[in-house]
């Protein structure tokens, strides 16, 4: 890797604090500090109060003592004392020359072998196959994205991985109704297949309630709940009160039945209201062949988790629909993944059922009747346990269902094996499960369960990567697959782009297929960077037009300063030589240096948001960088500067910026357009 010429100027200014204390025959070691409290103080301090107490010295004098021992050095120009600090003022010309030199020669300097060795695997997205991503776990797809990125730039081997949850009764409502509409060749063509599978689970599901209450009733208390199988209606509701009154049914049980028939009632109205004919067209598909669902969805699923040929063959094919559409949505933000493990993959291997009984032999299962529960408070007292997990000693984990009482496995239980295949079977050093929030209780969990099996050191590997939600203004705020209420990727793209055009790219007068690359990049950067910039814990209300914004912390700021600089290097023949290194020694005004100094800090930016797991370091520093090539550009002119030498090193200058803020959205996937 290329030699950091941060690390060069700081190691050259602590070599020259040690021969001072050498010669004042102090003990300690030496700080050196990127910033000062005032910036005319220097560019670099050290504060000497810790070693004039390790030496009883005052502060005051001994940095003044420390100034007169220091030795002369190329890259700085001044020494001074200050307080309790001694402040160190670089000298331009000889560090312009360094720094850029090195920015320009080398295409990617910023990169290090922080992680070089490690193979880390970050999960992200994982949504369920059963219809489109929403936003609410889409704000993950970015993090996700954006942070591998960042782990391969500080020289980890970074996978990508999807979970595919495919097991639970959700997905086979879904394939009953698309085999239906596949039979009958009613399936639409005009939707995109997730968005198209995403009705189909909703509509299905609500007559899968239905069928469920009504059946239950019959059974129970020999009422029937209206002559329509698959439909209820108001009156329906009303009746229902009446009945369970006079077949005097504990008023508990009247409780949980009409509140039951009011919720499924209100879906039902909310999505016929919305998709009519679509929903009548499922619902004949269903008469057609007097499917009883409530028996049909848990036999499917039994079949599928038995591993069934017909079974796999329909439940996969829809899955497949599913994921094709998603991964059409998530391609649109340049996000990929590089495996898709499926949840049922682990439950064939027997990988599920072992870790049950390792579960049971170690003494963390707790028997409820026929349901088997995870003793999550006995495993939070391993050793190590509560440390990792920063959990006081006091805090009381709930006991999980892992086994229901009808014998089937939970998805904690099914992501013990998906742990430990992360750790093991990919290798893993780390594994980052990207989750929102909503999750942090399940992943401790989760962590418990596998330092239960006796996994102690993949549980060290695994980190929560935790999110707050992003909502749309003005949109619903309260998402639901059931209720085919939630915005997608695909939205969130149209409505932002929609706002690029007409905040500023709509009167350009460029080429269709030049305006369309731009609006779609601009579209794209705006997206990720405002997901990214406010921090991870953070939550959005996403407002497309302020995220467009060419005045604020946005990503079209930072793409429209880039486009300036390639705006003026257009207009010459510049290409960087290294016979123009002599030329740097010119830049010296305060914009420029403020502006070069800014340069030298992406490789530590980048260093810090690997590390503290902080993407959001690298967007405010591009923001920062943006705001001081601005400054640059009004404050000085570039081609017609005053000297040719001057012309060159601003022209350099102007080169290394651009270079530097197209690489930084780089590492937010985000990209460049030369021009806006």
């Amino acid at each position: 890797m290329t030699q950091n010429p941060e690390i060069t100027i700081i190691k050259a200014i602590q070599e020259g604090l040690v021969k001072a204390f050498k010669e004042l025959n102090l003990t300690g070691k030496p700080i050196i500090q990127e910033t000062t409290k005032k910036s005319s103080f220097g560019d670099y301090c050290s504060p000497i109060f810790q070693i004039a107490k390790e030496n009883r010295r005052n502060p005051k004098e001994l940095a003044k003592l420390i100034v007169e021992s220091f030795p002369k050095l190329d890259c700085v120009e001044e020494v001074s004392a200050e307080g309790g600090f001694v402040n160190y003022k670089l000298n331009r010309a000889h560090c312009s020359r360094l720094i850029l030199s090195v920015i320009l020669a080398n295409e990617k300097f910023y990169q290090s072998d922080l992680y070089k060795g490690q193979r880390i695997i970050v999960e992200h997205t994982s949504a369920n196959p059963n219809g489109p991503i929403h936003i609410g776990n889409f704000r993950g797809s970015i993090i996700g994205d954006i942070y591998a990125r960042i782990l391969k730039a500080v020289g980890a081997e970074v996978l990508t991985n999807f979970y595919v949850d495919d097991l639970g009764h959700q997905i086979p409502v879904l394939v009953i109704g698309y085999e239906l509409l596949k039979k009958y060749d009613t399936v639409p063509t005009e939707l995109k297949i997730d968005h198209l599978l995403g009705r189909i689970y909703a509509i299905t599901h609500t007559m899968f309630d239905i069928q469920k209450i009504k059946k239950e009733l019959k059974e129970k208390y020999d009422l029937i709940l209206g002559k329509d199988l698959n439909w209820m209606t108001k009156e329906d509701v009303k009746q229902l009160k009446i009945s369970l009154e006079k077949k005097n049914v504990p008023l508990e049980e009247q409780k949980k039945f009409l509140k039951q028939s009011g919720f499924i009632l209100n879906i039902q109205s909310d999505i016929h209201t919305r998709f009519k004919t679509f929903y009548e067209i499922l619902k004949t598909c269903i008469e057609k062949d007097g499917i009883d669902l409530t028996t049909a969805v848990p036999d499917l699923n039994r079949q599928y988790m038995d591993n069934e040929k017909d079974a796999v063959r329909k439940v996969r094919t829809t899955c497949e629909d599913a994921l094709r559409g998603q991964r059409e949505e998530l391609a649109i933000l340049g996000i990929e993944h590089d495996n898709y493990d499926w949840e049922a993959d682990l439950q064939w291997s027997g990988k599920v059922d072992a870790a049950l009984k390792k579960l049971n032999i170690n003494g963390f299962l707790i028997e409820d009747g026929k349901a088997r529960l995870f003793d999550a408070n006995k495993a939070a007292d391993l050793k190590g346990a509560r440390e990792y997990l920063k959990m006081k000693p006091s805090y009381e984990i709930p006991k999980p269902i892992l086994v229901t009482s009808t014998g089937d496995t939970l998805y904690l239980l099914r992501d013990i094996a998906y742990s430990l295949k992360k750790v093991d079977h990919y290798s893993a050093d780390k594994v980052f499960n990207v989750i929102g929030k909503g999750q942090e209780l399940s992943q401790r969990q989760l962590n418990l369960a596998v330092r239960a099996v006796g996994r102690e050191d993949a549980a060290n590997k695994m980190w929560h990567l935790n999110y707050e939600f992003i909502e749309l203004q003005g949109a619903l705020t309260s998402m639901s697959a059931r209720r085919l209420q939630y915005i997608t990727p695909l939205e969130l793209y149209e409505k932002t782009r929609e706002a690029v055009l007409e905040n500023f790219l709509q009167n350009r007068d460029y080429p269709k297929k030049e305006k369309d690359e731009i609006a779609h990049d601009v579209t794209v950067g705006a997206i990720k960077y405002s997901i990214i910039a406010i921090g991870l814990m953070r939550k959005l209300l996403f407002n497309p037009k302020e995220v467009v914004s060419l005045s604020n912390n946005t990503s079209p700021f930072i793409q429209y300063a880039y486009a300036r600089s390639q705006n003026i290097l257009a207009k010459t023949d510049f290409l960087w030589d290294k016979k123009h290194e002599s030329t740097l020694k010119s830049l010296f005004e305060d914009e420029e240096w403020a502006l070069v100094l800014s340069l030298l800090k992406l490789p530590n930016i980048l260093l810090h948001a690997a590390e503290q797991i902080k993407p959001e370091l690298i967007s405010n520093y591009l923001f920062d960088l943006a705001n001081l090539f601005n400054k640059f550009y009004d404050a000085h002119r570039v081609l017609d500067a005053t000297t040719k030498e001057l012309i060159t090193a601003r022209c350099a200058l102007t080169f290394a910026a651009g270079k530097q803020l197209t690489e930084g959205l780089n590492l937010l996937g985000i990209k460049s357009p030369s021009r806006m």
